[in-house]
């Protein structure tokens, strides 16, 4: 799965350019994330605009990215997360994990306030 980086301020927001996020492309993506933690990132925002599909796979990779910025006084926010995604954390309870925005704009303000 592709990502496309843009910086907002002190945010670094990450876009998921792929619409279906599972057991193929969770193996890549997770390393492809974990390297922002490694280089210190604190502020992220994972936007999931274009993501239609997720399975425990592509959840899994995200709380392993939320605990390792957390792990180094980081902070990881959703963006862009559809109705369908929407329903799957609220039934998973992520829904009270992770803070979720509407889109990136008002994500990355929000952690750089």
């Amino acid at each position: 799965m592709d990502v496309v980086e843009k910086t907002l301020g002190n945010v670094l927001v990450v876009t998921l350019e792929g619409n279906c996020l599972d057991a193929s492309t969770a193996t890549p993506l997770k390393k492809r994330l974990h390297q922002y933690a490694d280089k210190g990132c604190a502020k992220l925002v994972l936007d999931l605009v274009n993501v239609e599909f997720m399975d425990s796979s592509g959840l899994t990779v995200i709380i392993s990215m939320l605990k390792a910025l957390k792990a180094q006084g980081g902070h990881l926010v959703l963006s862009g997360v559809s109705e369908e995604l929407t329903s799957l954390f609220q039934l998973t309870r992520l829904d009270k994990v992770f803070k979720i925005y509407p889109n990136a704009g008002q994500a990355a303000r929000a952690l750089d306030a």
